[in-house]
């Protein structure tokens, strides 16, 4: 090996680094690719929470059936009264009566509701439209009983749904006899759903479906007869 060889192989390695340009470069890239997947990360994550959301109702609803299965069919869903939980001095809300079968509070939460929302302790309505009406109204008060033997088509029959009511009762019973808290009706103003532009509904049957707004051939809020909310039986 001569010299100049020997020089060559002992000489160090040049390390080059990245350029400024080349940096803003890889910054913009990462940059422009981030700009493009929020609205793909942010459409996952809502997905997630819908799918949830519907998780919650069906619980909902499993424990409506264990608890109608052990009382002929019926469950009081109580009106005008502002219970707090584990008080046994008052009409219990359905919301009580249920939580021995749900066993967990945190079912009665939307995982989806916008922190701008009404913050709730219940954020899920039940349907006690003709309950109300069929018990002959607020003289009768104050429970109301929801009979599901008297349901004539269980699978559109809207049992529960999300609370999107823009001024809402601050309560553990959040379900008023005249006010559509869904919004479908449209006599009520509402929030809109939040679940990609849709709302969850649980029907009688246990299901569980999205709904953007009032669909005549899949829901009533009546035992016997396809109609939407009014103040009156049909």
């Amino acid at each position: 090996m001569d010299q100049a060889d020997l020089a060559n192989h002992t000489a160090p390695i040049e390390r080059r680094g990245f350029t400024l340009l080349e940096l803003l470069i890889v910054t913009a890239i990462i940059i422009i690719l981030a700009g493009l997947l929020s609205p793909m990360l942010a459409k996952a994550r809502d997905r997630v929470r819908a799918i949830h959301c519907a998780s919650n109702l069906r619980q909902l609803g499993f424990g409506v059936e264990l608890y109608t299965d052990d009382f002929g069919g019926r469950i009081a869903g109580l009106s005008g009264m502002f219970p707090t939980w584990g008080d046994t001095n008052t009409v219990q809300a359905w919301t009580w009566i249920l939580l021995p079968y749900i066993k967990q509070p945190r079912v009665y939460l939307d995982p989806g509701r916008p922190t701008w929302m009404p913050e709730l302790p219940i954020q899920y309505y039940f349907n006690l439209l003709p309950a109300y009406v069929y018990g002959g109204g607020p003289s009768n008060g104050p429970a109301y009983t929801v009979d599901l033997r008297a349901v004539a088509q269980p699978s559109a029959f809207v049992l529960m749904g999300e609370d999107l009511m823009l001024s809402p009762p601050q309560e553990i019973d959040p379900t008023n006899e005249k006010r559509d808290k869904s919004g479908f009706s449209g006599l009520e103003a509402t929030f809109p759903p939040y679940h990609l532009s849709t709302a969850n509904v649980l029907f009688g049957d246990g299901h569980v479906a999205a709904f953007a707004a009032w669909n005549g051939a899949e829901m009533t809020y009546w035992y016997g007869v396809m109609t939407n909310w009014q103040e009156t039986a049909p």
